[in-house]
């Protein structure tokens, strides 16, 4: 069976992906890299010992979604984890959030609703605004989203609503979930955005991989220093030695 990941180099998706291949699932990954690296590639390969096939497109445009379709009509089902995804940022540039998320997800739609492959759609428990009990669960009323990112996730879920009605025969499931934290066993996947994290963990594990670099250069600083040191201490004892030599030969031959 060939599983499409969208965002299948973002956080969450390199770990689906991972979890996919180890199940002996086909994988295709399809990124832009907006938000990631190619190093992530290299870690799931390191960590399954397989080479899911890549994509690189953005699925804004549907021209490009056209193409990945038509390249592979085989697939048994899409996972669609490729958002936008900071609240902050998406509060103040909104047509951001809005243009990629929106978009993108109606593109989709339009490549496979048709085919009946089934989607899981990537939610948030944003969908529930400011709630009135906690913890929440499904039962609790969605609400007014406190953001523009919220925002595209009910107008997401809503979407797939009203598509699935014209197809009784396409399944979707809407996953809704809170931020999600650490990282693969093995360390070589993890949460590593570009520039300035948008989420409190990776800022603090990019920081504290900061300050154990800074930690690593003053130690490497401080055994320079040492051996500067042990080295003087040699040359100053050599010198001494050689000048003691001398004297006795002085000694001897005069």
């Amino acid at each position: 069976m060939k599983i499409l990941v969208t965002g299948g180099l973002g956080y969450i998706g390199s770990h689906v992906a991972v979890l996919l291949l180890e199940q002996g699932y086909e994988v295709v990954l399809v990124d832009n890299l907006d938000n990631t690296t190619m190093s992530v590639l290299d870690g799931i390969v390191r960590i399954t010992g397989k080479t899911p096939i890549f994509e690189r497109l953005d699925l804004r445009s549907s021209e490009a979604q056209k193409q990945l379709f038509d390249k592979h009509p085989d697939f048994s089902g899409i996972i669609h984890f490729a958002a936008h995804k900071a609240v902050g940022e998406s509060v103040k540039n909104p047509l951001k959030y809005y243009e990629n998320n929106i978009n993108s997800l109606v593109y989709l739609l339009q490549n496979i609703h048709t085919q009946k492959i089934p989607l899981i759609f990537s939610s948030s428990c944003t969908v529930y605004g400011e709630a009135e009990e906690v913890p929440i669960n499904e039962a609790a009323a969605v609400k007014e989203a406190m953001s523009p990112y919220g925002n595209t996730k009910q107008i997401g879920e809503e979407i797939i609503r009203d598509v699935s009605k014209t197809n009784p025969e396409f399944n979707a499931i809407l996953l809704r979930y809170f931020n999600p934290i650490g990282a693969h066993p093995t360390a070589l996947i993890g949460e590593l955005p570009l520039g300035i994290p948008q989420n409190l963990i990776p800022f603090v594990t990019q920081t504290w991989k900061l300050i154990y670099l800074i930690k690593k250069i003053i130690g490497l600083i401080v055994w320079h220093v040492e051996l500067l040191k042990q080295c003087l201490s040699i040359i100053c004892f050599s010198y001494f030695i050689s000048q003691c030599i001398i004297h006795f030969l002085v000694i001897i031959f005069s």
